[in-house]
Order: structure tokens, then C-alpha cells, then sequence
């Protein structure tokens, strides 16, 4: 397990000179792989379900909120994973803009260069400040949906598709378990200091968008990277997800809360916050 990538984060200190982005919304055939962490074994399927006490918590919460939620976690000690609700399918949204980054990375190992000071500034704004109009520039810059597909099959996913329009397609909770581990952990294909640069971005978002999968964590040990999406469908109802790891109080460990069908935004964050609270308090208390 590397925790080298665990350091206070500068990454989004960016010039005065730079134009303040917008941070509201968001509007991006897999090879049956895996991702694969160097040192250790493949992240495992999501598959499995969690334990008893913790799977009739959450659908306690499913049955008071009345909303579709899909939750999946790997923990990086015992490497298990498992799964509630998996077969649950939200878009993508600003989510996407993770393996994006990803797909700039691997050019620039691929490449064997650093990147560029557009590329950085580009990168920053996407993640940090969810910009999307800096995510437009870098997913052209790095290729898109064929680049960002190719990235996908590296990683494992399954039942995610790149397309033409980044982040309006569907995803699912496993295969962003995957994208977020490999941010977390690293994967061969990326050379480590572009890995620790990623991770030190998701841990350096912008405070208005620092909710998500770090609510529930009371520890002030555990450092949390994380990345939101927010996005309506053509019926108007609200795909809200949050996808990121966790590291410190004893617990390391990735998690995706993803949930659609809320009638605003503000509800499908609470609705997603209480999940990702429930089982925070379980990780971190079974850690304890």
C-alpha cells in the first residue's frame, strides 16, 4: 500500500493571474481488465455484499429517503470490495473529469515528458474547480472519447462509455471504485510522480465542493481526495455522485456513493452525504 501520495496538497494554488471558474454543473468499450496496483494484487470485483449489521443500515436509509443510491467500497488492507445496490446506473457527469486526468497522465509517461504548464493549469481548473471549460480544452488536447475509452479498458471498467459529449453518459458504482483506487494506489501505466500529483489535486478541491464522500469523518487523522459530479437527466431529476478515497485512522480505503432521481440538487447531496456518513462511521469505527 503507498501512502507516499499522502502530503499536504499545493497543487491548486493557482496565479492570480487565472480566470475563476464556474462550479456549477456538469456535461463524456471497455477491455474486460483490470486495475492493477504494482507490488499487489488486482483491485477485486466490487461483487460481493457488505456485512449484515451494515447492509440493513443502508437500506434502512434507502427505505426512509425513497431515493436510488448505489454505494461501493475497497478496502486496501484486507482487499476486499464489495457493493449495495451495483446494478444501479447514473451519469457519469463531472466524474469523469478523474479519468481524464488519468488519460492526460498516461500520454505523459507514455510521452516519458512532464507535463506542460497549459496542461497543469488545464488539469487544476478541471479538478479543483470542476471548470468545464478547461475540461472541454483537455479532453480535445488528450484525444477524446477514443483516448478517454482506451483509458477506461486500462482500468477495467465495464459499464462505462466515453462519448463525444464527456460526462453525459452512464456509469456505475464498480467502475468508478476502479478510477478511484487508481488514483489512490497508482497503476503501472502512470509513473509515480504524475500519481502523486493526481491524488494531491483530488485532495485539494475547492471547500464549496469538499462535500461528498467525506461526510462522517469526524477522525482529523484520515485525508480524503475526493471528486463530485452533478448532473440533471432529460426528465430533469438529479444525478449527484462522489468518488474518492480515504487514508488514516487506522482505515485506507476507496468509496463511491452515487445516487439520481432527486427533484434538486441540494437533496441529492444530503441524500448522498447520509450514505457516504453511515458507512464512514463504520470503516473508521471498525478501524478503531
Amino acid at each position: 500500500m503507498r501512502t507516499d501520495f499522502l502530503k499536504p496538497a499545493a497543487a491548486c494554488l493557482l496565479s492570480a493571474g487565472l480566470v475563476a471558474a464556474a462550479v456549477t454543473g456538469c456535461t463524456g468499450e471497455p477491455a474486460p481488465q483490470t486495475v492493477t496496483v504494482p507490488g499487489s494484487q488486482a483491485t477485486p470485483s466490487a461483487s460481493s455484499e457488505p456485512e449484515l449489521a451494515l447492509r440493513t443500515e443502508l437500506d434502512r436509509y434507502a427505505a426512509e429517503t425513497g431515493v436510488d443510491f448505489s454505494v461501493a467500497i475497497y478496502e486496501y488492507g484486507s482487499n476486499r470490495a464489495w457493493s449495495y445496490h451495483p446494478e444501479g446506473r447514473y451519469l457519469e457527469a463531472s466524474l469523469v473529469k478523474v479519468p481524464i486526468l488519468l488519460t492526460l497522465l498516461r500520454q505523459a509517461t507514455e510521452e516519458e515528458r512532464e507535463l506542460t504548464p497549459e496542461e497543469e493549469q488545464l488539469a487544476e481548473l478541471m479538478i479543483c474547480q470542476s471548470d468545464n471549460a478547461a475540461t472541454d480544452e483537455l479532453y480535445a488536447l488528450v484525444g477524446g472519447a477514443e483516448e478517454l475509452q482506451r483509458t477506461y479498458g486500462l482500468l477495467g471498467v465495464t459499464g462505462t462509455e466515453a462519448g463525444e459529449v464527456w460526462g453525459a453518459n452512464e456509469t456505475t458504482s464498480e467502475d468508478q471504485l476502479r478510477i478511484a483506487t487508481a488514483v489512490a494506489r497508482g497503476v503501472d501505466w502512470i509513473r509515480e510522480g504524475l500519481q502523486d500529483y493526481a491524488a494531491g489535486l483530488l485532495e485539494s478541491v475547492v471547500p464549496e465542493q469538499a462535500w461528498g464522500i467525506s461526510a462522517g469523518i469526524l477522525n482529523p487523522v484520515a485525508q480524503v481526495g475526493l471528486k463530485n459530479g452533478w448532473l440533471q437527466d432529460d426528465f430533469l431529476a438529479w444525478n449527484v455522485g462522489s468518488s474518492g478515497f480515504v487514508v488514516g485512522g487506522g482505515a485506507e480505503y476507496s468509496i463511491v456513493v452515487l445516487t439520481a432521481g432527486t427533484d434538486s440538487l441540494d437533496e441529492g447531496i444530503s441524500v448522498l452525504e447520509g450514505a457516504a456518513a453511515i458507512v464512514n462511521r463504520w470503516e473508521l469505527g471498525a478501524a478503531g
